[in-house]
């Protein structure tokens, strides 16, 4: 059977639903409303969808058919008129079952769908049967959310997958819950430059952090990076960039100092009705500040809702909830510098780019606590793009803040946009297998908006000295500045007769070389590892270009 197109909203009586399925008769439709199931079916469609509330077939409901168009558009009365049905734009939310409704989010019992690719998601060896056997009620799912908690700078332990001799169980485990085996076996016979490990089926998870650590150490460059420190015209502009998401945030900053109930659903759907309204006053009365994308920020496009009615039908039994949540970090950052870096735009080499930065793509890695991954982060941010600047770092990291603070629709359609790019890729897709789809369906089917919101609270706090890198950074800039100021003096030495000083360098005209200072004589007599003493070095760090935007409700 073939799942059709469909969209669904809803006011305050009713829910409207409408469904395209073109070359149907309208003899063969049949519908079926049952509690808070909504069954539509005419061969080859077939729909089944299970609301957040009850709804009621009575004589307020309609039905009906654009054969023109292939529109099927029905209304559907609320039991509990005024009531608001959360997330009706989570499509994947919509077409999951009452059982896996019921089981809450966050802790759901694999499908065991091994769909892509040589290898198979696990399955699980205890199936969830449920304890009452009926709905959860509205307090139990309150509690459930309240239970899920987490100390983000507390480590948790992680799962390696390793037997009691040191031997790896059943192979590695890789990939979004640590599910999936054999996805990479041939990765070496493949241009695929996003990987880095020497032999991912057969190492352990520490054995690939330890991998990484030595790439990140092998590809930093110090030249590079003092290159990008003093020569800065190019950077700077990619740090005063705003993104579409700063300026969203923004607006519900100012609307929710109106004495907004952030615990009032009721004023909470409010507050966001209001920023769409205005942003959308804003694009009709041309304001250059304000991009169609601020218009339709809570709204999905049509490709949006087609690739998530194409995502794969699973459920997820979370064996490390937080490392699942961390992961979000990474692949966020990687997502935010490149968009950071080409100014709002995404380049044929952004697959590779996100895949480079993100250490779950390059290294199979995961994290336990929130100040691993942001330093890991950093840290391959400063190694491999384009543009390696410690304070471009810092606004990236401040742009994954913002995506978490807009909640969980905002990072699902950043996740729908990563997916955009390596799907269509030829070698790069086998990402999105591992990561990507299953991030996709668990923040619809899964994810906690109070979680998500802890850890942007949580981000916007984090501060990461530069020594955590474990690269002498600041004896890097006070070098460089040293010799740059002594560049300055030496020509401010020339005598009124404008000869050089004694010992320059002339040109072939006699005039003397005006030429950038050589990086790589900078560190003539500083023996650089990797891992340096940093006990003496001077800790006078540069003023930040950029503060960071709001204030983070507490």
């Amino acid at each position: 059977m073939i799942t059709p197109r469909f969209t669904v909203r809803q006011d305050d009586a009713s829910v409207h639903i409408t469904i395209h399925a073109p070359h149907v008769r309208a003899q063969s439709l049949e519908f079926d409303v049952s509690d808070d199931q909504f069954t539509f079916f005419a061969s080859p469609y077939y729909l089944r969808l299970t609301f957040p509330g009850s709804v009621v077939e009575d004589e307020a409901a309609t039905a009906s058919f654009d054969a023109a168009a292939g529109d099927i558009s029905v209304t559907l009365s609320k039991l509990t008129h005024g009531e608001h049905f959360k997330n009706l734009d989570l499509l994947t939310g919509l077409l999951a079952t009452r059982r896996e409704r019921e089981r809450g989010p966050g802790d759901i019992g694999s499908s065991g769908d091994s769909s892509g690719g040589g290898g198979g998601a696990r399955r699980p060896a205890i199936e969830e049967i449920g304890t009452s056997g009926g709905r959860l009620g509205d307090e139990e799912r309150a509690e459930m959310l309240m239970d899920e908690e987490f100390d983000w700078e507390i480590p948790q332990t992680v799962n390696t997958d390793m037997d009691a001799d040191g031997s790896l169980i059943n192979g590695a485990k890789y990939g979004f819950n640590q599910q999936y085996s054999g996805m990479l076996a041939h990765v070496h016979e493949t241009a695929n430059e996003v990987n880095e490990l020497p032999s991912p089926e057969s190492m352990s998870l520490e054995e690939r952090r330890l991998s990484r650590v030595a790439s990140e150490n092998a590809k930093f460059d110090e030249d590079y990076y003092v290159e990008n420190y003093l020569y800065d015209d190019d950077i700077v502009p990619l740090i005063q960039f705003n993104t579409p998401s700063h300026h969203i945030l923004k607006r519900i900053q100012r609307l929710r100092k109106q004495k907004v109930n952030p615990d009032d659903d009721s004023s909470v759907a409010k507050v966001t009705r209001s920023v769409h309204q205005n942003l959308t006053t804003d694009a009709k009365e041309g304001d250059s500040t304000r991009t169609s994308d601020d218009a339709a920020w809570d709204e999905f496009t049509d490709d949006e809702r087609k690739t998530m009615l194409d995502l794969p039908r699973r459920t997820y039994l979370i064996s490390q909830k937080q490392t699942v949540y961390l992961g979000l970090i990474d692949i966020l950052f990687a997502y935010s510098l490149d968009y950071r870096i080409n100014m709002g735009e995404h380049t044929v080499e952004s697959a590779w780019a996100i895949g480079a930065v993100s250490s779950l793509f390059s290294n199979l890695d995961q994290f336990a606590s929130l100040r691993d991954v942001v330093i890991a982060c950093f840290r391959r941010g400063l190694a491999y793009p384009l543009y390696r600047n410690w304070e471009l770092c810092e606004r990236s990291l401040e742009d994954v803040y913002v995506i978490l603070k807009l909640g969980k629709r905002a990072v699902l359609k950043a996740m729908l946009e990563i997916k955009g790019l390596f799907d269509h890729h030829d070698l790069y897709y086998v990402y999105s297998k591992l990561f990507i789809d299953d991030y996709c369906v668990w923040l619809q089917t899964g994810a906690s908006e109070k979680a998500l919101q802890s850890l942007a609270h949580q981000v916007h706090g984090i501060e990461i000295a530069k020594d955590e890198t474990d690269w002498p950074l600041d004896e890097y800039e006070d070098l460089a500045l040293q010799t740059s100021e002594s560049e300055d003096e030496d020509e401010e030495s020339i005598d009124e007769d404008g000869r050089p000083p004694v010992g320059a360098e002339v040109d072939s005209s006699g005039s003397e070389a005006t030429e950038h200072p050589d990086p790589e004589a900078l560190f003539a007599s500083l023996s650089v590892t990797g891992r340096n003493d940093h006990s003496n070095k001077n800790t006078n760090k540069k003023k930040p270009l950029i503060q960071v935007i709001g204030t983070d409700e507490k």
